[in-house]
């Protein structure tokens, strides 16, 4: 990765480039049935802009990131027992890399960015079924995502509506991902009519998937009503013979007295049923190609400002199918300007061969300053 830092030092000495990012560390425990691992890591991110003129940008970002702890994992711990998998070893490793790097441009009729750069789509909080690009944590799910290597034009219609095109190029047209997306609103509600296809998995009729070409249909809207946020997205398959897809709906309410409760449910068609889930169900659901596990989950979340500098949350979130849930109070601190620490607790609830039971306790703390 010599040649990374050459072109990137090459381009700032080069080239009028504002330079920001933060530093980011975080330890990690987890206790599992009956073993328990430490593990974390240092991460400094370089985020990198220049605007030639007022209407081309040139944006990247690149990430060092070391580890320590436990680097070497078996995803045999994360599974029931009664899959009767021998070993699935995998390991990370320290890793320098460019998260983005793309061209915007803005020209009179529409805006078109080109290269690796950042896509979030949809409305919902914890799940997005519209966004096929990208998958959340369920414990950090407003952490950032990582960079799409995709063509996007952005071309303003009607009054105050998008039409979004973006296009991910793979080997072939049809292993490509497409989604076009038209914004607009109507009273006091935004909505999106979104329609797509992309190389996807399906349910191949024996409790497990195959591979096609899939095309879909869904939209979005979020808005408030009575003093309530209401939101919901749905993305669904256009194949009758295969007719699949996820929705959300969610709600959201501040109270007079500062606290924040929000609730989501989640329902994903292409999930296992209670009964059928087999490892490759696990392992579908663990590289991202399914955005769940089983099909109903359920996410709630309440916030409170203690004071200025003082933050809580309790996150719960859990499994409807075979009633697993994770309960995690948070508290962040924002210790000086541009400097805050995290501290997270999660313990789960549910059968030990369950989804969500597996992973009994953990803990996290991270520490980030912005510059």
């Amino acid at each position: 990765m010599i040649w990374l830092i050459i072109f990137l030092f090459t381009v700032i000495a080069s080239a009028q480039v504002d330079i920001f990012g933060y530093y980011e560390s975080e330890y990690d425990h987890i206790q599992l049935a009956n073993k328990s691992y430490n593990f974390g890591y240092n991460k400094l991110r370089l985020d990198l802009e220049s605007r030639p003129n007022e209407n081309v940008m040139v944006g990247a970002n690149i990430n060092f990131q070391i580890f320590h702890g436990k680097q070497e994992w078996d995803i045999v711990d994360f599974i029931p027992e009664y899959l009767e998998i021998d070993s699935v070893p995998f390991s990370i490793s320290d890793s320098m890399y460019l998260d983005n790097i793309y061209l915007r441009t803005s020209f009179q009729l529409f805006d078109f960015t080109i290269g690796k750069q950042p896509i979030s789509l949809g409305t919902g909080y914890a799940w997005n079924p519209l966004d096929i690009f990208n998958r959340k944590d369920l414990i950090d799910p407003t952490y950032e995502q990582a960079g799409i290597n995709a063509l996007r034009m952005e071309i303003p219609v009607m009054d105050g509506g998008t039409l979004d095109i973006i296009i991910e190029p793979d080997s072939t047209w049809d292993m490509s991902s497409k989604l076009i997306q038209l914004k607009s609103s109507l009273g006091s509600f935004d909505f999106s009519l979104n329609g797509g296809n992309q190389y996807h998995l399906i349910p191949d009729g024996n409790s497990g998937y195959a591979y096609d070409h899939v095309f879909f249909g869904g939209g979005s809207i979020v808005g408030e009503l009575w003093e309530f946020g209401l939101w919901g997205e749905t993305l669904w398959s256009l194949d009758a013979d295969n007719n699949f897809g996820e929705i959300v709906f969610g709600i959201d309410h501040t109270f007079y007295y500062g606290f924040y409760l929000m609730a989501e449910y989640f329902h994903n068609s292409l999930g296992a049923e209670k009964n059928e889930v087999t490892f490759d169900h696990y392992l579908y659901n663990f590289n991202g190609e399914i955005h769940s596990l089983m099909q109903n989950y359920i996410f709630a979340m309440g916030m409170y400002n203690f004071t200025n500098y003082i933050s809580s949350s309790l996150l719960v979130f859990g499994n409807l199918d075979d009633q697993s849930f994770i309960l995690a109070p948070q508290l962040n601190w924002d210790a000086f300007e541009d400097v805050t620490l995290g501290a997270w607790v999660s313990q789960s609830f549910g059968e030990n061969n369950s989804e969500f039971g597996i992973q009994d306790l953990a803990l996290r703390f991270r520490l980030r300053a912005y510059f």
